[in-house]
Order: structure tokens, then C-alpha cells, then sequence
């Protein structure tokens, strides 16, 4: 395995990660990444429509790509990001759930669903969630741009904090140039901050966890190229939650009142409206 850092940066960048939460590495990606992973979002948009939603003026998801296509594998298997994320979770690393997210420019600045935690949007079942989320900036993020921005340390010194009760205007906004990799705790109170004179944002938003007999989702479909892959470079139980049915209670999980018919588009829809509801929103 190619290392991209010594084992003093990693441990350094670990207790970043461990003491606020989050942690955001330049140059995560190559142009040449970046160049290919846009063309690859541009042609699945067009290939398949059906996996994306548009869940509100702004915001647009791809939603289970990876059994459509191959291209975003790569940044799944980043290796100078996986070096990272195996320092911090070890080496019983399992993929969970993978999306595209795309922010479009927008006049209404008030339609986000405010500051949340993933997973479990229930207070008293904070402390079940257990997963690092990383995001990689396809697009440059400047401070006029919608923006990811975060609670430092409501994973852990300050978990005790409700979202409810955070003002608007709080938190770290994270921007940085295309390439840019942001690592947070899914426990970390987030949100996304949008800007009046925005370009369009776009990021590749993948879950990872600890192996255990249960997965954070269900949207997200391990195909067996992925899962019946050999690869020493990759962490042994990397992609075994392929075939995991035991999803844990929360966001997502598909409702078993909601009709099985139901597109998944919906089904996700009505899961984000019962979350906003409660968080009291």
C-alpha cells in the first residue's frame, strides 16, 4: 500500500479529527480527478434520472448510483483519504452509503433543514451514531458559495448540545478549492450555510463505519463488482455490509408503513419530512 503521509501526520490529523470533530485535507483529489468525476456526474444525470431527487429549490441528490456505474469507485477507494480514515476508525472500516449532492444557486436562503446530526435525528439516541462522513469538493468553495458548515466538538465535549438550540449563525464554515476533502463525524451538529450569489456546489458524500451486523442505510446498493472485489489495498471487511439487512432505526431506514410500491425517491422524501419532524422543525 502507497502511503501519502508519515505516521506522525496521521496521528496528528487523528487528533484533530478526535478533539473538534472534523477534519478538512487539501488536495484530496487530482485536477485530473476532479475533471473526470464532473464529466462522470454530468453523464449520469443524463443516463439516469431516475437516481436523482430534487429535494428542495436548491438541493439535488444522486441517490444509489453505484449499480449504474463504475466511475465513482475511485473516490470511494481514495487512497490518500482511506489512509486517513483507517487511522481514524481502523482497520475493521466498512463502506456504507455513497451520494452526490449538487447546490444549485437559489433566492431562497431559508429552505435548509437546519442544524441536525446524521443518522438519528432523535436527541436521547444521539450517542448511537457512529460513522465518519467524508465530502470531496468537485467545485471551487468560496466564502460567497453555499457551504458545508459544522459545530466543532458536538460529537463529544459538547454532545449534550441540541441543534434546536443552536443560533443560525453559528459554526465553522468549511471552504476550500475543488479537491478539497472535509472528514466529519456524523454525530457533529451540521449544516448547510447557502449564499446569495452562489455557483453551483458540488460534492461526492460517502459513509463509513465499523464492522458490525447492521448498516446506517438502505439506499445505498454494494454491487457484486464492489463486494466480490480481491483487493489487498483495500481493508479486509471494506465491502461487506453488501448483503447486512439489520438497518439501524433512523434516517435510513425505509418506514415499514410506507407502501413497498412507493419510488425510492419518495420513500426518502417522506423519511427527510418525518426527520424535520422530530427535531421539532
Amino acid at each position: 500500500m502507497s502511503h501519502f503521509f508519515s505516521e506522525m501526520q496521521l496521528s496528528e490529523m487523528a487528533g484533530e479529527f478526535d478533539r473538534n470533530g472534523y477534519l478538512r485535507v487539501e488536495r484530496a483529489l487530482s485536477d485530473e480527478q476532479i475533471a473526470r468525476f464532473n464529466a462522470a456526474v454530468d453523464r449520469h444525470r443524463i443516463a439516469f434520472p431516475d437516481d436523482w431527487l430534487e429535494l428542495s429549490d436548491s438541493f439535488c441528490e444522486g441517490t444509489n448510483v453505484l449499480p449504474h456505474t463504475a466511475d465513482f469507485d475511485e473516490a470511494i477507494e481514495n487512497p490518500k483519504t482511506l489512509e486517513i480514515l483507517r487511522t481514524i476508525i481502523g482497520e475493521a472500516i466498512t463502506f456504507e452509503e455513497f451520494a452526490i449532492m449538487l447546490r444549485n444557486p437559489t433566492a431562497n436562503l431559508n429552505e435548509v433543514k437546519g442544524w441536525h446530526r446524521d443518522i438519528v435525528r432523535e436527541f436521547d439516541r444521539r450517542m448511537e451514531i457512529d460513522a465518519v462522513s467524508i465530502m470531496m469538493y468537485l467545485t471551487d468553495v468560496t466564502d460567497t458559495d453555499h457551504c458545508f458548515a459544522i459545530i466543532p466538538e458536538s460529537h463529544n465535549r459538547l454532545v449534550n448540545l441540541n441543534p434546536r438550540d443552536v443560533p443560525h449563525d453559528a459554526g465553522v464554515d468549511l471552504i476550500g478549492p475543488a479537491g478539497t476533502a472535509v472528514l466529519f463525524h456524523a454525530r457533529a451538529i451540521h449544516n448547510a450555510r447557502l449564499k446569495q450569489n452562489s455557483m453551483q456546489r458540488r460534492t461526492l458524500q460517502a459513509y463509513y463505519s465499523r464492522w458490525r451486523d447492521q448498516r446506517t442505510n438502505e439506499w445505498t446498493e454494494i454491487p457484486p463488482r464492489l463486494y466480490q472485489k480481491q483487493d489487498p489495498a483495500l481493508p479486509p471487511h471494506f465491502y461487506a455490509k453488501w448483503n447486512v439487512k439489520n438497518i439501524l432505526e433512523g434516517v435510513g431506514k425505509r418506514p415499514s408503513d410506507l407502501d413497498p410500491g412507493l419510488p425510492m425517491s419518495q420513500v426518502i422524501k417522506e423519511v427527510q419530512r418525518r426527520g424535520k419532524m422530530k427535531m421539532g422543525m
